[in-house]
């Protein structure tokens, strides 16, 4: 079996910084690709986050963290990378340390070298290793303008190992891989030689070389930035007022809302009844409301809601279902940052603001959950939740820097966070898929008497 046939090309970088979890992933699985960078001018860096000292391989008298990173060192010396940053978290439970702090080690290195692109294995992992997925979380985290690629391996190849050796791969299919190239693995074969403790007896590994054959598969988990003008109209969106932004996306909902009689779920979130139930009624607003169906709710519960969304027919099928309920629910069509605004300028603040399932890339969505902290009054409380990056392909947008982290959401400006959850099998539509929820409380300043 051979892999897929060529097709686009790695981009033209100069520095280049390769992010992974163990010793041996730059050989195993990224050298040939590490090769084919060197081979065109880029430096290589590597940054691995253990020392590998928990493998079932290649136990000795000797440390065996002290013996992979010397195979590590001699194995970056055989495929010409510059520079390794050998991390000491602890190899098999990566996943139990904090996202933040993997994420500011990859940004550190990433400026102190003048990287243009973190090279990372795919969601996942590709092995299924827990310890990768974490380290392609941590580069996702990272450095939000950096363009991130990602090893992959097409499903093919990932289905003959599962059957053969009853593995866990990750396979991709063709039409989900953005670059196949032709590889010379002559310089990886050599540097996995450097890593004896691990790949003398690792047959599995052998098998994966012998079936991918000269090409190796990667995609875009975060692409290069576009210049700063609009393929499609030309449009400045630098200087792209908010007010015309909001409308432009509000006519891409319209159109996604008229399409079918409901997008969403009817329910209210589940996780926003269980902290909001105990709260005596106030005002609430619901920023980017869709169909309604948590203000419906807020509103039942005796809430006076306001809801804003840019959708125009997402807000009068609300104000439809608010009339038939006999319920009372101002609509706002309108942009949420200008809405904002217009609350903070006027002194006036709720004491819920909903923000829910909102997507935007992550430079955004800090200006907008900044935004939404200043709509609270005194006491106010503050939910947020979104899809996380664990359901990328599973449900929400097909974007890694649209979905959240646990990172994304610990220091909102002006809020005290009470809760900050991780929850499987939540999402706004049918399809089950990971979530993050933000609990929080607007920050209480006491003034000291005089």
């Amino acid at each position: 079996m051979a892999g897929l046939p060529p097709r686009g090309s790695l981009p033209g970088v100069s520095s280049v910084l390769v992010v992974c979890a163990h010793p041996d992933d730059e050989s195993f699985g990224l050298g040939a690709i590490i090769g084919r960078f060197v081979a065109g001018g880029a430096d290589v860096t590597t940054l691995c986050f253990t020392r590998g000292e928990a493998s079932s391989l290649g136990a000795t008298a000797r440390q065996l963290a002290e013996i992979r990173a010397n195979e590590l060192a001699e194995a970056a010396e055989v495929l010409g990378i510059k520079g390794v940053k050998l991390l000491d978290r602890p190899d098999g439970s990566l996943s139990g340390e904090s996202l933040g702090d993997l994420a500011a080690e990859v940004t550190a290195m990433a400026r102190e070298i003048g990287a243009d692109l973190l090279l990372t294995f795919d969601l996942g992992g590709v092995t299924g290793h827990p310890d990768h997925h974490r380290a392609t979380e941590a580069a996702l985290v990272a450095v939000g303008d950096l363009p991130v690629l990602a090893w992959s391996l097409p499903s093919n190849v990932a289905s003959s190992l599962n059957e053969e050796f009853a593995t866990h791969f990750v396979g991709r299919e063709g039409k989900d891989l953005d670059v196949v190239i032709e590889v010379d693995r002559s310089g990886q074969r050599r540097a996995i030689g450097c890593h004896a403790s691990q790949s003398t007896e690792n047959p599995v590994l052998w098998r994966r070389l012998d079936l991918l054959g000269e090409t190796e598969s990667l995609r875009w988990l975060r692409r290069p930035l576009p210049r700063r003008r609009d393929v499609q109209d030309g449009a400045d969106l630098s200087s792209m007022s908010h007010a015309d932004h909001a409308h432009g996306i509000g006519e891409e909902w319209d159109r996604r809302y008229a399409s079918a009689p409901r997008v969403f779920r009817p329910e209210p979130n589940e996780r926003l009844v269980e902290l909001v139930d105990p709260i005596a009624p106030g005002k609430a607003v619901d920023l980017g409301a869709g169909e309604g169906r948590n203000s419906l709710w807020l509103a039942r519960r005796g809430w006076e809601v306001v809801a804003v969304d840019a959708s125009r027919v997402a807000l009068d099928r609300l104000a439809e279902a608010a009339a038939g309920e006999g319920l009372s629910i101002q609509t706002v069509v309108g942009d949420l940052f200008s809405y904002a605004e217009e609350v903070r300028a006027a002194g006036a603040g709720f004491d819920l603001v909903v923000v829910a399932y909102l997507h935007p890339d992550r430079p955004v969505r800090a200006k907008l959950l900044a935004a939404s902290a200043s709509c609270l009054g005194p006491g106010g409380h503050l939910f947020v939740v979104g899809h996380h990056l664990a359901s990328l392909g599973v449900v929400g947008p097909p974007y890694p820097e649209r979905l959240y982290t646990e990172a994304d959401l610990q220091s909102v400006p002006g809020v005290e966070v009470l809760a900050l959850e991780r929850l499987e099998g939540s999402s706004d539509v049918e399809e089950p898929g990971t979530d993050v929820v933000l609990w929080a409380r607007r920050e209480t300043r006491v003034t000291p008497a005089s």
